[in-house]
């Protein structure tokens, strides 16, 4: 079922959860990510820290997740509520951007 549901993708977006006891999210991005790259190659993707209205920003262990978005070659990092929107626009205006820049002369 994967090859279908990937088929003809341009970017992606991992979302891992930034809410207690939802913790081990995180340790699947790598997962997630391979599968994205063993269905669909190289593409750009955007990975989204969700449910930050949960949780106090600043208590966040941000390094942890900057290191894994550098190794990882994302395109960006967002930290999300999808409850209240919060960074949300940003996000996706950052895929836009980035396929809009790389399919606008084809």
């Amino acid at each position: 079922m994967r090859p279908t549901f990937y088929k003809g993708s341009k970017a992606a977006i991992i979302v891992f959860s930034h809410a207690e006891g939802e913790e081990e999210s995180y340790e699947h991005i790598s997962a997630w990510h391979d599968d994205i790259k063993k269905f669909c190659g190289d593409l750009p993707v955007v990975l989204f820290g969700n449910k930050v209205d949960l949780v106090k920003e600043k208590s966040l262990d941000q390094k942890k997740v900057l290191e894994l978005v550098k190794e990882r070659n994302f395109l960006a990092y967002f930290n999300t509520s999808a409850k209240t929107g919060n960074g949300v626009y940003k996000a996706f205006q950052a895929i836009i951007k980035e396929l809009y820049n790389k399919y606008k002369d084809t």
